[in-house]
């Protein structure tokens, strides 16, 4: 049975199923009436929410009653369920001893192989992404895999991503080299309309799935995106879905005590002094839900422009870091270095059997007899809350994030949680977190410099006001 470590008075428990959300401040503990569970609808959900700070958490109740009063896409597709039959009818068609090869970058690749990491350790083998083009990669992935016995799902919004665009020529040209039937082996998921994926997936008669044309890439982990890759590395896809279901449910009966309330008001308080948000995960199933969490929050909320067209440079940059290993690199850091960081720490029950070093072991030598009778994770437990308590000690910002289990519906749930997050601190900064402008000029003159009709004129304006120092001599050793 999970436990929580010692905690602050400062405490919020985000039950998302069931039971209370409960605050204590002080002696003070406040109730919020939650989703009860009725018979025969499954376990609670449970993830322990610590901010770093207690505040006024009514500007950021507006907020997220003004969201969840015009939901965006993300939200919505929650409650397709032709599109999670569609997956699941899709994924019936996938021979079960196939490799998966995913062709697709950014928020295309980054949600599944969260899922995949946090969910399927044992099976995730079966799935290979490919959300690069550096050719040694490509080619080695290639000479390894089976392509008769390869099932290729390519994942694109727009149907024109250059790179996925690219990865998936050179695998059509791999398979025929292999004589394989390229259009039996390809998935293809795109815009249910538009762009040259949909229309290649038309003619040749590619089995298919849609992305919702108002769901971005980033937000899009809970979609056929991230649910066809999950469920063929045998992850409940519906289970998922019934996690962010349930999470959706207990914002929608939020008040300014609740957890995601009181953590966007603790940033809030620090998001000018405090640019930079690390999210240290302590669980290596965790890890990879940084990177999507990273993509999330950084593309969502680095803008030029606010929303009234002013120019104001906005952003919190993510930063990912691994407990226990980064308290070998970057604490020294984060201790002593610029206090212009805030800090999430993330952690989940472990799953393995997890056996007592033994007493006879520890007493090979005696500054190792400490270790006796403790387990891998007991020594982790203790790092983690050291190195909280060194951070609070120095006055850093520090909160904590704990799921009650790491199953399905935990992960959709907190898949949510962030997706919300980053719009509360959008409100915060005021910017649109669904653009990413930013992004548009590296592709003008990666486009241009490859010959692409139509985008000469716009390089040539963004390299005129390029600012290139004169290359250094080479290093020669």
């Amino acid at each position: 049975m999970w436990q929580s470590r010692s905690l602050p008075t400062f405490v919020r428990d985000f039950r998302t199923y069931g039971g209370q959300i409960s605050a204590s401040l002080g002696a003070t503990r406040r109730t919020v009436p939650c989703t009860r569970t009725r018979r025969g609808e499954g376990p609670r959900l449970s993830i322990l929410w610590t901010p770093a700070t207690e505040g006024d958490g009514k500007a950021q109740l507006q907020q997220l009653q003004k969201i969840l009063s015009s939901p965006p896409g993300f939200i919505q597709s929650l409650a397709d369920e032709s599109a999670l039959e569609a997956v699941e009818e899709i994924a019936t068609t996938i021979p079960a001893d196939d490799s998966i090869l995913l062709l697709g970058i950014g928020g295309s690749a980054l949600g599944a192989q969260a899922l995949a990491n946090a969910l399927a350790p044992e099976t995730s083998q079966r799935l290979t992404i490919l959300d690069n083009i550096d050719a040694d990669t490509v080619e080695r992935v290639l000479s390894r895999l089976d392509l008769s016995q390869t099932t290729i799902l390519v994942i694109s919004k727009s149907g024109a991503t250059a790179e996925t665009s690219a990865q998936l020529l050179r695998i059509i040209a791999a398979l025929e080299s292999a004589g394989v039937d390229s259009d039996q082996k390809i998935v293809a998921i795109t815009d249910r309309k538009k762009g040259p994926l949909r229309q290649l997936a038309t003619e040749r008669n590619w089995r298919s799935l849609e992305v919702p044309s108002d769901v971005g890439g980033r937000f899009s982990v809970l979609t056929a995106v991230g649910w066809l890759p999950a469920s063929l590395v045998g992850i409940e896809i519906r289970e998922l879905v019934s996690g962010a279901r349930k999470c959706l449910e207990d914002l929608r009966q939020a008040d300014e005590n609740h957890a995601l309330i009181q953590w966007a008001t603790s940033w809030a308080q620090f998001s000018t002094s405090h640019k930079t948000v690390v999210l240290f995960s302590y669980r290596d199933r965790l890890r990879t839900f940084g990177d999507w969490f990273a993509q999330l929050w950084a593309e969502s909320l680095g803008k030029r422009e606010n929303l009234s067209g002013v120019e104001v440079w906005a952003g919190s940059t993510p930063l990912v870091a691994r407990g226990v290993t980064d308290q070998h690199s970057l604490v020294q850091l984060f201790m002593e270095g610029p206090d212009d960081k805030q800090y999430v720490f993330l952690d989940a029950p472990v799953t393995a059997v997890d056996p007592p070093i033994e007493a006879a072991l520890a007493n090979l030598h005696p500054d190792l007899n400490y270790l006796a009778g403790k387990s891998l994770d007991q020594l982790r437990n203790a790092e983690w809350e050291g190195t909280i308590a060194a951070l609070r000690a120095a006055g850093r910002p520090v909160s904590t994030l704990q799921l009650e289990k790491l199953d399905a519906a935990h992960i959709g749930a907190l898949m949510l949680i962030w997706k919300m997050a980053t719009l509360l601190a959008a409100a915060v900064l005021e910017v649109d977190p669904f653009d990413q402008p930013g992004v548009e000029a590296g592709k003008a003159v990666a486009f241009a410099k490859l010959g692409r009709e139509g985008w000469q004129e716009k390089a040539a304006e963004i390299i005129s006001g390029a600012r290139s120092p004169s290359p250094a001599p080479p290093i020669n050793c």
